[in-house]
């Protein structure tokens, strides 16, 4: 038999390989030449009764009388580049930081901690996680940061991933769904790897949820399981998903597009991934799957999951929030106070400290809408429709004849938008005063003008001063209302 053996193998590894050899009855000149060693080499070990393990020489180092304090420097969780400025600033230390880094290495090893293998049942739980694959063709074909996402039963060995561009939570809850339609089913658990998406904070048993992924989980009749930091044996399934895909399925192919990339990724699930041979259990994933895990798990919903956006608002002093450029009531009793609005393209709701306030449709295609429940505003501004008309046609009648009559025109001119109008008209008096104002007001329906600007522009340059012919009714003297409630009994609500 013949046996290479390399001059820098341990010496430890030669004796034992001598001893082997002799006692397989080769002679010892022949070892001698088959290991490249003196014959007297081979019979010295020949004759030992054991094996002399390699000594190794007891260097000292620069860093040894500072060994304390880099352990202090350590538990502080100061990089290894701060501590050799540290050892140099503070002590004089000469060396190079790859000496220090190598001293670390060996004087401080971390500790591996072990841990055994969960089982889990058939349909138990999902393992989630993202992870980074690199620049590839996104929608345009141009290289685009792209994520992988990886959904696997760790029962059967199953895998679902998606290719992605960001990791937003509309992301994760569209590409979930996939997974469970691929799947056929729900599991009853859901285990996250502390990502960000969906998990705002896990430290020490302090947990934060976003909130709208846990509706979803909700919706879905799963329940979300957070790994816990630094334990790799709740994330080692998912992790080695990412690891796989990116090695299995990213490397050595050419992409043209996202939707290149959607497609042979569907080809390599459907007919490599989940059909191999699995390493560690030796099984085919996707027989496991139909024999032992399909039929349990939890049926699909029947109605779709609507993700709602949300955003932040104060509620106005009017009993509203303004949102995308309209109106919506909120009660009274939290005007001033911050409220979360969560939204999709047909519903508007309003959250107070976890409670549903309030609950709209939501206006599209026209901006300063107020949508108004009456029973959000209090007893002394909750208006009927005439009653709301009659109370500004009595603030247009203080200022005088013609703003009343000016609201008149606006009545038939402007119709369902007039209260906008007289509101900026409103806010004039106080800048100007009754008397200028009302004089503007005869001038703008001489002219029969609507445009507030135009009103505007009248009482900045004092035009109002100017004389005209207005062809106005005569109107009584004492400004009283020339409609009463009795009037507006008729009108529409």
């Amino acid at each position: 038999m013949g046996v290479k053996i390399s001059r820098s193998m341990l010496t430890m590894y030669k004796q034992i390989t001598i001893k082997t050899l002799h006692n397989q009855g080769e002679k010892k000149s022949q070892i001698a030449r088959e290991l490249g060693c003196h014959r007297n080499t081979v019979s010295n070990i020949v004759k030992r009764d054991g094996i002399i393990e390699k000594q190794t020489r007891d260097r000292s180092s620069v860093f040894d009388p500072y060994k304390q304090k880099i352990s202090e420097y350590l538990d502080k969780k100061i990089s290894r580049l701060r501590i050799f400025e540290l050892l140099g600033e503070e002590y004089g230390v000469m060396s190079t930081y790859i000496n220090l880094c190598k001293y670390v290495q060996n004087q401080f090893p971390k500790r591996i901690e072990a841990y055994g293998v969960q089982i889990t049942e058939p349909g138990e739980v999902a393992e989630i996680d993202f992870g980074y694959l690199g620049m590839l063709p996104g929608y345009l074909g141009r290289p685009i940061k792209t994520y992988g996402l990886a959904v696997i039963l760790p029962y059967s060995k199953l895998d679902f991933y998606a290719i992605c561009y960001d990791q937003k939570l509309e992301t994760l809850v569209k590409e979930l769904k996939a997974a469970f339609d691929y799947f056929g089913g729900v599991p009853r658990r859901l285990k996250v790897d502390n990502m960000k998406t969906a998990i705002l904070r896990n430290q020490h048993y302090d947990l934060e949820f976003n909130q709208d992924f846990l509706e979803f989980a909700s919706h879905y009749n799963t329940v979300v399981l957070p790994c816990s930091p630094y334990s790799p044996e709740q994330k080692g399934t998912v992790e080695a998903g990412i690891k796989y895909l990116q090695s299995n399925f990213v490397a050595g192919r050419q992409f043209q597009d996202d939707a290149d990339i959607k497609r042979q990724l569907r080809n390599w699930m459907d007919g490599y991934a989940n059909l191999r041979i699995h390493g560690t259990t030796r099984k085919v994933p996707k027989e496991v799957f139909e024999m032992a895990e399909k039929d349990q798990l939890q049926p699909l919903p029947q109605e779709e999951f609507a993700f709602f956006n949300r955003c932040v608002r104060i509620v106005l002093p009017n009993c509203h929030i303004h949102f995308e450029n309209n109106y919506y009531s909120v009660p009274s009793i939290l005007v001033g106070k911050e409220v979360t609005v969560r939204f999709n393209d047909h519903l508007l709701r309003i959250i107070h400290q976890g409670e549903q306030a309030a609950l709209h449709h939501k206006v599209t295609g026209s901006i300063g809408n107020f949508v108004t429940e009456r029973c959000h505003l209090p007893d002394y501004k909750v208006y009927s429709q005439t009653e709301y008309q009659a109370k500004y046609e009595a603030r247009m009648a203080e200022i005088g004849e013609y703003a009343h009559q000016y609201f008149t025109m606006l009545l038939t001119t402007k119709q369902s938008y007039w209260f906008r109008s007289v509101r900026i008209i409103l806010g004039l008096e106080k800048e100007y005063g009754q008397e200028a104002l009302n004089l503007s007001l005869k001038r703008a329906l001489y002219y029969q003008v609507v445009d507030i600007i135009i009103i505007k522009n009248i009482l900045e340059k004092r035009l109002y001063l100017l004389e005209v012919e207005p062809i106005l009714e005569k109107v009584s003297g004492d400004y009283a209302m020339s409609r009463t409630l009795d009037y507006y009994e008729g009108a529409p609500s």
